[in-house]
């Protein structure tokens, strides 16, 4: 009997944890449709969907619809090697950032020295970044290369515009990018190209 209700509780669980990595595609509200930011290869969400089971770090951060995004190489690795302590051996360092949408660059930070992998920057926490003004939204691009970002305040830019590439400033374990929107004083939920994504999710260019 022990064992049937064990079982019973682990099936429960289970089932609980699909629907809740089911759930995490679905961004509440109207979100707001952009380009996808990276071009040529094969990429990846380390971090993402509106479910803490899928956004752990960023929902206890209060940015529970935040994407963190890396590059996987060709043999479907992030990086070469295991937690290598160079940061050009991961596949997105470097790699050139381009608008996701049509709006005005609103505001920029460079300068933050790009930090060995696992040494995360908490004093700066977006590192190097850049807010983009979407129509009535905000995106956040973060966690930039140092000296790489190639717009100002004020500027124009078009959807695919190169701003800047992909660094590790900020509190960041290793390169990724990070992305996240807001309007107003809320959150908004993002889609790609009309696409939902979550963690896990793998997108080709």
């Amino acid at each position: 009997m022990l064992r049937v209700s064990l079982s019973l509780l682990s099936l429960l669980l289970f089932v609980l944890l699909d629907l809740l990595a089911i759930a995490a595609f679905q961004q509440p509200g109207k979100p707001l449709n952009l380009s996808f930011p990276l071009a040529s290869g094969s990429y990846y969400v380390l971090q993402g969907g509106s479910s803490p089971i899928t956004n752990p770090f960023h929902a206890a951060g209060g940015t529970t619809l935040a994407f963190d995004i890396v590059k996987l190489n060709a043999i479907g690795n992030r990086a070469r090697g295991i937690a290598p302590q160079s940061l050009a051996a991961y596949e997105i360092f470097g790699e050139r950032l381009r608008s996701p949408c049509a709006g005005t660059v609103s505001f920029v930070q460079d300068g933050v020295q790009d930090h060995p992998p696992g040494t995360p920057d908490a004093e700066h926490p977006a590192g190097n970044h850049l807010v983009l003004k979407c129509g009535d939204t905000d995106v956040l691009l973060a966690h930039l290369k140092r000296g790489t970002i190639a717009v100002k305040a004020g500027q124009v830019v078009s959807a695919g515009e190169v701003v800047g590439s992909v660094g590790n400033s900020g509190n960041t374990l290793e390169p990724h990018l990070h992305i996240s929107a807001t309007m107003g004083s809320a959150e908004r939920g993002l889609t790609f190209e009309n696409r939902r994504l979550s963690v896990n999710s793998v997108v080709v260019r």
